[in-house]
């Protein structure tokens, strides 16, 4: 078994989708081709990202352990991989960039198993048909509102490779704009910067937290579960374990809010749409999304029966650390795999 790493003079700017999780740009670096082929002799399949360890044998007879990095172990499941399929022993031909700090770490982009043809980081090795997940299911709740329990997905993101020189491009991290073009208040950049280092591109990212009110209803694209009562509607988010409570049966928000990271949110039917406010947040500074006590949320849900999806958009607020509003929309589908919790075993501070 050998080990052959390539350096390749490639001047890339990596997709921002990829570097929005724990920072590809600041793990990996992308002009550094990696092949490993060997044995595997460990898997960790979990989330934020799975691993597969690989015994390499070189010329002399020494062996290194490799740990190679896949996608969360939650849209590998989506995608219909599993965990048999890295069977301790088996041969595996690895083709990937390098890790930054670790000599014996990388970043998968096509693996092969047994000599067999190479799958991609991204490959879908299974769909279900959305009639499938349509059969037999009411459009509406026994109570007449619109019927939107169960588990919801968003399409999966495949963003492709991160080397060579078809790799898509992007904006690098930075100060400046935030996501949507948001910009921060002089306060809320004083916030940013008293919690976190905005010039190190992983710090805030590997503590197992939550990222954004907004974006981590579809982040990295893991099933969600709605489960729908009369009097409450709780959503359980497949990315870092939030659950959330809407409260159907309160007119106004409780003058006592606890405040909390998710907030106090409740709801109303309005034709058809059911529309959530939210306060009484907590302060929160990332690499992601900083807000302070003042945000303010709303959302509006809209099911499509039909074609088995659900609309979201949003509008956010903060006069103390905003200038403007956030407002965006995104749309979730009936999940092909079902939510499971994220148990987040975060590998990559190893």
């Amino acid at each position: 078994m050998k080990i052959i790493l390539t350096v390749l003079a490639f001047a890339l700017a990596l997709p921002s989708a990829v570097q929005a999780h724990h920072g590809t740009n600041g793990q990996f670096d992308s002009s550094k081709l990696v092949t490993v082929s060997g044995v595997i002799s460990d898997l960790a399949f979990v989330n934020p990202h799975a691993y597969v360890y690989v015994d390499v044998t070189d010329e002399s007879g020494e062996v290194a352990t490799w740990n190679c990095e896949m996608r969360a172990s939650s849209v590998l499941r989506r995608s219909g991989w599993t965990p048999e399929m890295f069977t301790n022993g088996t041969p595996v031909h690895i083709e990937g960039v390098m890790a930054r700090r670790d000599q014996y770490g990388c970043y998968i982009e096509t693996i092969s198993f047994n000599g067999g043809p190479a799958i991609e980081r991204y490959a879908q090795l299974n769909e279900t048909q959305i009639e499938e997940l349509l059969a037999g299911r009411s459009a509406t709740t026994a109570w007449g509102d619109p019927n939107i329990a169960g588990d919801w997905a968003a399409q999966q993101r495949l963003v492709g490779a991160i080397s060579g020189p078809n790799a898509a491009g992007g904006p690098g991290p930075g100060r400046g704009p935030r996501p949507g073009g948001l910009q921060l208040t002089d306060a809320g950049e004083a916030y940013r910067t008293q919690v976190i280092d905005a010039d190190d591109n992983v710090a805030g990212r590997l503590d197992c937290s939550p990222r954004d009110f907004f974006s981590d209803w579809t982040f990295d694209q893991p099933s969600n579960r709605i489960i729908q009562e009369r009097d409450q509607i709780t959503l359980m988010y497949g990315f870092m374990d939030t659950k959330r409570i809407i409260h159907m049966n309160m007119a106004d928000h409780p003058a006592d809010i606890e405040p909390t990271w998710a907030g106090h949110s409740i709801g109303k039917w309005e034709d058809g749409v059911l529309v959530v406010d939210t306060m009484g947040f907590t302060r929160f500074a990332g690499n992601r999304s900083t807000r302070s006590e003042q945000f303010h949320a709303v959302e509006r849900f809209t099911l499509d029966h039909e074609a088995g999806s659900l609309t979201r958009e949003y509008m956010g607020e903060d006069p103390l650390f905003w200038q403007g509003q956030q407002t965006g929309q995104d749309v979730v589908y009936l999940a092909d795999y079902p939510w499971e919790p994220y148990a987040c075993d975060d590998r990559s501070v190893e």
